[in-house]
């Protein structure tokens, strides 16, 4: 198991150097300017009025320092709030946000969020936990448990557990280890190459990921101040959708209506705003 998991370790380092890193047009910065400010001001009319993914994009706003100072402390609260009506991207970023060194931190709490958001089809959630439990330090290394989340991951087509799991098959130092459903799923998707497809008289083996299965976001919105404010539009005109529906606290509208099923071209880049792929935030700390 030792010599397992410092093979691990090694390999997950030189994997960062392939890990697809987001441009800055899609991170969420600090900002104190009037508009920044209104903007800030306008979601926070919003929270008031039950609408989650205001919530989810205050807390966006706290942890960036848009509209208002950073504060971490904030951005959990919102993100909680968020989660607690369904949005799975903010239940994940509370769940790190616990992860991270900070005041804030407490494993078990974290742990709780990702595997919550997890069972309920975030894929990114699961692709952390994987390999969280895959490298070990923060958790206890748990082979079985990397195996079923970076496996979920991949059932949930997420790209970046797809490419990650991938090169875990693939590579000479971990395709013996005991990954036995995640390597069945990727098997089903391996092709050989041979002289007769390549032009090259080696054999070698890739992966053949079906494209029309993969999920891409084509976003034509050119600022964040222009996805704000037809986001804020779109609320504006919408029922919350905290309502109570049957005396619970389940969100009461339909999933097309959702945050996280939107099928609305700016809901898609809010997604991303959201998300800023925050597994790379977390890599100083899963490696560790």
């Amino acid at each position: 198991m030792m010599h397992h998991k410092i093979i691990i370790f090694s390999l997950l380092l030189s994997f960062v150097i392939f890990a697809p890193i987001k441009s800055e047009a899609s991170q969420l910065a600090e900002c104190k300017t009037s508009d920044c400010v209104e903007y800030f001001k306008a979601y926070r009319i919003l929270t008031k009025r039950g609408h989650s993914s205001a919530m989810a994009m205050l807390g966006e706003f706290y942890y960036a320092g848009y509209g208002t100072d950073k504060d971490l402390d904030m951005a959990l609260k919102w993100y909680r709030r968020a989660g607690k009506y369904g949005v799975m991207d903010a239940k994940y970023k509370a769940g790190v946000l616990y992860l991270q060194d900070t005041h804030l931190k407490d494993i078990d709490e974290g742990i709780d969020y990702l595997e919550y958001a997890s069972n309920r089809g975030h894929s990114q959630s699961s692709y952390l936990l994987g390999k969280m439990y895959l490298s070990g330090g923060m958790v206890k290394q748990d082979i079985e448990l990397a195996d079923k989340y970076l496996a979920q991951a991949y059932k949930d087509k997420n790209l970046i557990a797809m490419d990650y799991g991938q090169q875990l098959y693939l590579h000479e130092s971990t395709k013996d280890l005991p990954l036995t459903q995640l390597y069945a799923l990727i098997s089903r998707d391996v092709v050989v190459l041979t002289p007769g497809n390549i032009a090259s008289t080696e054999q070698s083996v890739a992966v053949n990921f079906p494209k029309d299965e993969m999920e891409t976001l084509d976003v034509k919105m050119d600022t964040f101040e222009g996805m704000f404010g037809s986001h804020i539009g779109q609320l504006n005109n919408m029922i919350p959708d905290t309502s109570k529906g049957t005396g619970s606290n389940i969100a009461g509208q339909t999933c097309a209506q959702m945050w996280g099923c939107s099928t609305e071209g700016d809901s898609l880049r809010i997604r991303d705003v959201l998300l800023s792929d925050w597994g790379l935030e977390t890599l100083q700390f899963r490696l560790e």
